[in-house]
């Protein structure tokens, strides 16, 4: 079947998210559980929410290779350097905003908060603008999205 390239282009980005929400669903079908300082999941699904899930997920996906072959859809690769580009763009300005020039918005921070806070957000800033230069550089000619 032969669709003009705008219903292309949005049908293909709007199952590309849905594709990717698959792949997170299946990770945490599968057992994902991530920890860190601040960050940390619980995998609260049952066994047989596990099972439910992975089957759904199959079936979907069957799905999605029917419209692919049938509207002639293509997949799109997001590159690793595209994807922490473009978190690292939306994180620096996140913590930007910790800095107790901006922390007034909300009432007035205490001066030791400031001075506590402002150099190891800076330390945090910089941290986040290298990997973004390292990124950056990976990112050149590219045609992934």
């Amino acid at each position: 079947m032969h669709i003009g390239e705008n219903f292309k282009r949005v049908i293909e980005a709007t199952l590309a998210v849905l594709d990717e929400a698959l792949c997170e669903f299946e990770e945490w079908a599968k057992g994902r559980e991530r920890r860190s300082v601040f960050y940390s999941e619980k995998n609260t699904l049952s066994d047989a929410q596990r099972d439910a899930i992975l089957s759904e997920v199959a079936g979907m996906r069957e799905i999605l290779r029917e419209l692919q072959d049938d509207l002639g859809l293509e997949g799109r690769v997001r590159g690793g350097a595209n994807d922490i580009w473009g978190k690292c763009a939306v994180l620096a300005v996140n913590l930007e905003e910790l800095k107790g020039e901006h922390l007034a918005r909300y009432g007035n921070p205490p001066p030791e908060l400031v001075k506590h806070l402002d150099p190891r957000i800076k330390r945090l800033i910089v941290s986040i603008n290298r990997i973004f230069q390292l990124v950056d550089k990976s990112r050149i000619g590219f045609k992934g999205s």
